[in-house]
């Protein structure tokens, strides 16, 4: 773990949610090397948030655990109460929870309809909305889109209809926002390495629950004119790039954390 990153983000405080694991985990953490406060918060990975922390508090920052529902507005509500007691500011909020989805058409019934655009859609709709109540001004929101937004890939309709609407969603927050100075931009990542890499790849690379690591990792750099897989440190960069003073100037866009695989 890098521990000579500038320190930009004194001072501030930061919330990710779904944060113990992965794009999220790794997020947190950056944010942290960069100097801020952070809020980890989770829905069931109680002790995957805690050792996140633990990491989080070894580089010298405050740092809140907090368990929630974020489909649940009420929980969304009391997340965003828990931080302002803790900490008094929120300046940076990176909406990251979500939940991937695969099948044909004729296999999607409502109740995954429903499930997937609740934990994509409506919840960070909700991080927005206490977001835009308690975030001081010149703070930073950023939320999670996908690469499936902008390449069709066979299977991923509902996912990638979810992750379009967040993009739709980001482009009006802006202007909400920006009277305030606060800027609104999402990550479209795609490709990258995370717990769910191998879990997932076999549903758009045939036979790739079959092959072995370092085969699998030819096998989805195809995608990218880089010629490799995204790591979580390549999306995590980008968020503290939202994060920072440097960014002040973007809002309302979705920023390709792919290697230019969209482009494919």
């Amino acid at each position: 773990m890098a521990t000579n990153r500038v320190q930009n983000l004194k001072g501030k405080v930061a919330l990710v949610t779904g944060s113990s694991r992965g794009i999220g985990a790794a997020a947190v953490i950056r944010l942290a090397e960069h100097g801020a406060d952070v809020v980890i918060t989770y829905l069931s990975s109680t002790k995957l948030a805690e050792e996140v922390a633990e990491k989080c508090r070894a580089l010298g920052v405050r740092t809140l655990v907090i368990q929630g529902d974020l489909t649940k507005q009420e929980d969304v509500v009391r997340l965003f109460n828990e931080v302002l007691e803790k900490f008094g500011r929120l300046d940076i909020v990176f909406s990251n929870a979500g939940i991937e989805h695969w099948g044909k058409p004729n296999e999607v019934d409502e109740a995954q309809i429903d499930k997937v655009f609740d934990i994509n859609v409506k919840s960070q709709f909700f991080v927005a909305q206490q977001a835009y109540k308690y975030m001081n001004d010149n703070g930073r929101l950023i939320l999670m889109s996908s690469l499936a937004a902008h390449r069709g890939i066979p299977g991923h309709s509902i996912y990638a209809a979810s992750k379009a609407a967040v993009q739709g969603m980001v482009r009006c927050l802006a202007y909400d926002f920006g009277p305030r100075n606060i800027t609104v931009n999402c990550v479209a990542p795609g490709g990258i390495k995370t717990d769910m890499y191998a879990e997932s790849a076999p549903n758009y690379i045939p036979g790739a629950d079959k092959m072995t690591e370092a085969e699998l990792d030819r096998a989805v750099g195809k995608w990218s004119p880089l010629g490799r897989p995204g790591i979580t440190d390549d999306t995590s960069g980008i968020i503290a790039l939202l994060a920072s003073p440097d960014s002040q100037w973007i809002t309302g866009q979705t920023l390709q954390v792919s290697g230019g695989a969209q482009m494919t």
